[in-house]
């Protein structure tokens, strides 16, 4: 009620409407007040997420097991000429969010009015603590594998994940890079077609500069909130592992390369997220080593501004939606081999 009172008061509030304020209240009080068990418990799991989704659009399942207990949830059939692979947020410690699934869905549905029909594949991984660090990296390897395995050329295949599950794609490519024993190995035959981090997780902890508090207050996600959850996910990590999990914690020319194993990359952040300051900095090492990475700064945009915006129906200011489904338009081929 408070957050309603102060909104015309606000650039922020005046900026959005009185859904978004409500919806943003709601997220903020419930991953603030409560632990990590919690929180667990209060939000579905990805399989039921997913479950509800594809009920809800009157299709089959698809799951496929790529190994190592990890799984692709297919929205829609299985496809192997166009295919999004989507690694869900969360902190690592919670499943796939409920909006996000209707977004991608709202992606390929209209790649597919576009004339390019798209395979949505998420991958349901392991959750920490339940499983340490980097497991998470191996299914996503596993998963991409899987879809090459399977006959999706890598110019096919755009990765996009938010968050946690930006983290994920950052921990592809610095195994490509720099291949890391335990993980299942992954050669790529050729550069994917793109990748795009949402409000991308590329610092779990908090420094000296306090770099977890940049919007205190403006965001719907709290620093202490991305510090807790960021010192869950670390615990026990050895230290070589880090620059795997942390993308600012990399060390100097990790990155160096990247261009050769992707053909395009985008990066979103929103302009009042706790976490702009460290998207921001991954953003401009990105952009050193590959010169068709993109960064976009959502104005009064908070942490992936998007799925909230896509669930209380409305628009953000800065029209961000039709920019994401453009870039990624833009990644696909109208005719595939």
């Amino acid at each position: 009620m408070f957050a309603l009172l102060l909104k015309p008061f606000t650039a922020y509030g005046r900026a959005k409407t009185w859904k978004r304020i409500i919806a943003d209240t709601f997220l903020y009080h419930t991953l603030t007040k409560l632990t990590r068990r919690q929180a667990r418990a209060f939000y579905q799991p990805t399989r039921a997420v997913y479950n509800d989704v594809v009920k809800r659009l009157d299709y089959p399942q698809a799951i496929e097991e790529v190994g190592d207990d990890a799984r692709l949830l297919w929205v829609g059939a299985k496809r192997t000429d166009r295919v999004l692979l989507y690694f869900h947020g969360g902190g690592f410690l919670l499943g796939l969010p409920a909006p996000a699934p209707w977004f991608w869905r709202y992606i390929q549905e209209n790649l597919e009015k576009k004339g390019k029909p798209t395979g949505l594949a998420i991958l349901n991984y392991s959750l920490i603590p339940d499983r340490p660090f980097p497991t998470q990296l191996n299914q996503a390897v596993l998963a991409l594998q899987h879809l090459l395995e399977t006959g999706v050329k890598p110019e096919n295949i755009q990765l996009v994940g938010d968050s946690a599950g930006g983290a994920l794609i950052h921990g592809i490519f610095s195994h490509i890079l720099h291949p890391l024993p335990g993980i299942t190995k992954l050669e790529l035959p050729g550069p994917l077609g793109g990748a795009y981090f949402m409000s991308t997780w590329s610092k779990l902890v908090n420094d000296e500069a306090n770099c977890l508090h940049t919007n205190e207050g403006s965001d719907w996600l709290r620093g202490k909130t991305c510090g807790y959850w960021g010192a869950i996910c670390m615990e026990g990590v050895p230290e070589n592992i880090v620059p795997y999990l942390e993308g600012n914690s990399a060390p100097k020319d990790w990155l160096k390369g990247i261009d050769k194993h992707v053909k395009r990359i985008l990066l979103t952040v929103g302009e009042v997220e706790v976490l702009r300051d460290t998207i921001i900095q991954y953003a401009e090492t990105v952009q050193q080593y590959h010169p068709n990475a993109k960064l976009i700064v959502q104005e009064f945009g908070t942490h992936n501004d998007v799925y909230t915006d896509f669930i209380t129906g409305t628009n953000d200011a800065q029209n961000l939606k039709p920019l994401i489904l453009d870039w990624i338009d833009k990644g696909f081929s109208n005719k595939v081999d």
